[in-house]
């Protein structure tokens, strides 16, 4: 009798702690769901925070990287007006001295090269046929006048320049000169000299007229 008691009690306390061990499985696997939820739905929390920082850090960058750059444009703009200013101020400064700039020397510069460019165009220029002399209607002159070469640079307008232009062309005396035609005068002023006008303005005949009077002791060709 008592054994079958005493088994009866052990089998009931057995159900119950099988219940128990059942009731606490079924709540610890509940608990267990709830956490893996609560740290899937912390995660993706975590996550979109983590997004939401990043795009502002990023964006906090590029504002920096603009203003940044915004500064260096305005710092390049305002060393260059400083050096325009500084360059405006010592060409003034060199001026007031008499000391040539830098814009001085270029202009300086491009002259000479537009003179060597004048010179080349005339040297290389062909020869201007040697001028006619002119037919002396009354006696004629002395010889010495045919075969004398005076000198040219007497003449008022004349130099050494004029002068070696005028003998290239075949003009090496005064009597030539003298009795230059206004067609011939033209010819000479466009094609030997380069200078238009020169001969009239300086009275080129009328100073060779002189000059070979005195030197010949005789009028040219009674003109």
């Amino acid at each position: 009798m008592k054994k079958d008691t005493a088994k009866k009690t052990a089998e009931a306390v057995a159900d119950q702690v099988k219940t128990v061990v059942d009731k606490a499985q079924e709540e610890t696997g509940k608990l267990m769901d709830s956490l893996v939820k609560e740290s899937e739905k912390l995660r993706e929390q975590t996550l979109k925070l983590a997004g939401d920082a990043a795009g502002e850090v990023k964006g906090r960058v590029d504002e920096v990287r603009s203003m940044v750059e915004s500064a260096k444009t305005k710092a390049g703009d305002t060393l260059d007006n400083l050096e325009q200013l500084f360059e405006e101020r010592v060409g003034r400064a060199l001026k007031r001295l008499g000391v040539p700039t830098r814009d001085d020397v270029q202009g300086i510069a491009q002259r000479l090269d537009e003179i060597n460019d004048r010179i080349k165009t005339l040297t290389s220029a062909p020869p201007v046929a040697a001028l006619p002399a002119p037919v002396v209607e009354s006696a004629p002159a002395p010889a010495l006048a045919t075969l004398e070469k005076d000198d040219l640079k007497l003449i008022s307008g004349i130099g050494p320049a004029l002068e070696g232009k005028l003998n290239t062309a075949g003009i090496s005396s005064y009597r030539q000169l003298a009795t230059l035609s206004a067609a011939e005068i033209d010819r000479v002023e466009s094609e030997v000299i380069h200078f238009s006008g020169r001969i009239s303005r300086d009275e080129w005949v009328n100073q060779a007229r002189a000059l070979y009077a005195k030197k010949y002791g005789a009028p040219v060709g009674g003109k």
